[in-house]
């Protein structure tokens, strides 16, 4: 993702010096407005990603436009920071994947929720545990997210989905701001859990080391060494057999039983 330049829409003269409940008219009188303008010509602000609402359509319009002022306005008449689009994507998450984050800050500033999920259950944080654009994670853990918000369907953490994207950067990240091993999706499944799913054999080295419970068990009774590596170590790489070698030995010094693959 990318940063989308930014435009400017010319300015319109303030509703701020108007009493307030003038300023409440006028910004609906600009949402009846744009009723009509959308029943021409749609709600589709971003190609293939439309809000049904015509105010909240102006709303992302005026965000995108950087236009805080109508914005604001928008707000107070009853436009929702949190609107979903007609996939179900929160209008942060739609920004986030725009690349935008001027928009992405100023939606924060009037206060969309980050934490809120998409059809999938997948927050904003989710999405940048995902993203290979650098400082998104960084921008929403600053913000004051914790690196454990749990996707609002399955429960996991940005973690797993940092894992099945194979960022190693953003690992690093969540795992630097405190991310736990210790947590489990609805299924009981476990970041150590997840990392032998998608065979990386570094990040499970890695959170053994951390201290994730290697006789954890999932819903279906297994551990993280039923999903680990199986068949003939002879077709891994060198870097993964070394791996395998190093989770083999710490489990031994641990006293717990290895499994044997293949």
């Amino acid at each position: 993702m990318s940063d989308t330049p930014r435009t400017h829409a010319p300015q319109v003269p303030s509703p701020w010096k108007a009493p307030r409940g003038m300023r409440v008219l006028l910004a609906m009188s600009l949402m009846l407005a744009s009723t009509a303008g959308c029943a021409r010509q749609g709600t589709d602000v971003n190609p293939g990603k439309s809000f049904a609402n015509p105010g909240n359509a102006q709303f992302a319009d005026a965000v995108l436009r950087d236009d805080e002022a109508l914005a604001r306005q928008l707000l107070a008449a009853g436009a929702n920071p949190d609107a979903v689009d007609d996939n179900g994507q929160p209008l942060l998450q739609w920004a986030m994947k725009r690349g935008d984050r001027g928009a992405v800050r100023l939606l924060l500033a009037l206060g969309a929720d980050p934490a809120r999920g998409d059809q999938d259950g997948r927050t904003a944080l989710h999405l940048a545990a995902m993203g290979k654009t650098p400082g998104w994670l960084e921008a929403l853990l600053e913000h004051g997210m914790s690196p454990d918000t749990p996707n609002t369907v399955t429960g996991a953490t940005p973690l797993f989905d940092a894992l099945r994207a194979g960022s190693e950067d953003n690992i690093r990240v969540l795992l630097g701001a405190g991310a736990r091993l210790d947590v489990a999706d609805r299924n009981g499944t476990t970041p150590l859990h997840q990392a032998a799913l998608v065979k990386d054999s570094g990040a499970v080295l890695r959170f053994l080391e951390g201290g994730a419970d290697p006789r954890a068990t999932d819903r279906t009774g297994a551990t993280f060494q039923d999903y680990l590596y199986s068949g003939d170590p002879k077709l891994l790489d060198v870097a993964t057999r070394r791996d395998l070698e190093k989770i083999d030995a710490w489990l031994g010094a641990k006293g717990v039983a290895v499994k044997p693959r293949g």
